[in-house]
Order: structure tokens, then sequence, then C-alpha cells
């Protein structure tokens, strides 16, 4: 268990109640831990150990956060997440794998397993002497970023679809021309 630690504790999110969650290594605004998030370069304020150190009477401290955070994570803070305000209640994790949001090790081992498949395929796709240009196009394969006309769609831009390959006028998908 302690093996898998670092791979699924991405997957809590933390929230804030009387905002006992650490600040920088705590998932508590939903984009994974502040740490991970910022920029290589950033520098990080150690005076700041847990989310109620940014809290002035209930609500967030914009000062503080505007000047400990990048621009950007401090607006998602700012407009998304709920500041820390009921006293005496510890900060409740939320495992993002489960629909109620309770810790299961059956999601857990399917999230660490579908992990493992995909470093699987990654490792037989970029193998030293296979043609980039093939182990680039199974990486968009496998990624759903051929550029398609259900991925187009998903884009957010409609247009009529039909495959030119065949009589049956079906949309262009990956089932459909590859299968």
């Amino acid at each position: 268990m302690l093996e898998c630690r670092d791979l699924v504790e991405h997957q809590i999110l933390w929230k804030p109640k009387i905002g006992s969650s650490l600040f920088w290594f705590d998932n508590w605004t939903g984009l994974g831990s502040l740490y991970f998030v910022t920029p290589p370069d950033f520098f990080y304020d150690e005076a700041i150990h847990n989310v109620y150190d940014i809290v002035n009477d209930g609500n967030w401290d914009m000062e503080k956060i505007n000047d400990f955070l990048p621009e950007d994570l401090a607006k998602h803070i700012l407009e998304n997440v709920a500041s820390p305000i009921k006293h005496n209640v510890l900060d409740k994790p939320i495992w993002n794998l489960e629909t109620k949001g309770n810790f299961s090790v059956k999601t857990a081992w399917d999230y660490i397993r579908r992990m493992r498949d995909t470093d699987i395929s990654y490792k037989n796709m970029w193998i030293k002497g296979l043609s980039f240009k093939i182990s680039f196009f199974m990486w968009k394969l496998l990624k759903g970023r051929l550029h398609l006309d259900d991925a187009i769609r998903r884009m957010g831009y409609f247009m009529p679809s039909r495959c030119w390959c065949c009589a049956n006028l079906e949309e262009e998908s990956v089932a459909h021309v590859f299968f």
C-alpha cells in the first residue's frame, strides 16, 4: 500500500472546513497540489503551512493569495474554492475516483492498473529503431488525437461527417476507420 501511495494520493481532494490541509502539498484546489501545479522556478513561501494561514476572519486573505501564488492560481482559488469557515471540523478528504467520495481499494487498484496498461503501451510504442512517424501516429491514436470527424466534433466544430472510404455514410471515427 505504501508503494502505491504516491500514485493515488493525487486522487484525493481535500474540502476545506477549518483549513487544516497542507497548503502546498494537498489537493485542496481541485487542480492538484500547488507544489506540482506551480511553475518550476516559482518561489515557495515556507511560512505558509496550512490553508488556514491564508484565511482572515472566515474569508480568503486576497492580499496573501495574490502575493504567494501566480495570478491564474489565485484567481482560480478566489472564484472556485469556498473559504474554510467551519470551526473545529477538520478538512474532509474526498476520493475523486468514487462518485460518493469514499475510498475503496477496488477503485485505487483499477486506477493503478489503468496507469500500468498505459505504461506498457508507451513502452511498446516508443521503441528504438521504429520510425518516429509510426510512434507519433500510435501515440496520437492512443490519446484520441487523430483529426477524424469525431475528434473535431468533440472540440466543438460541427460539420457533416461521412467516411470517404466506403459506401456507408457513417461518421468518420477511430473505430470505423481502423475496424
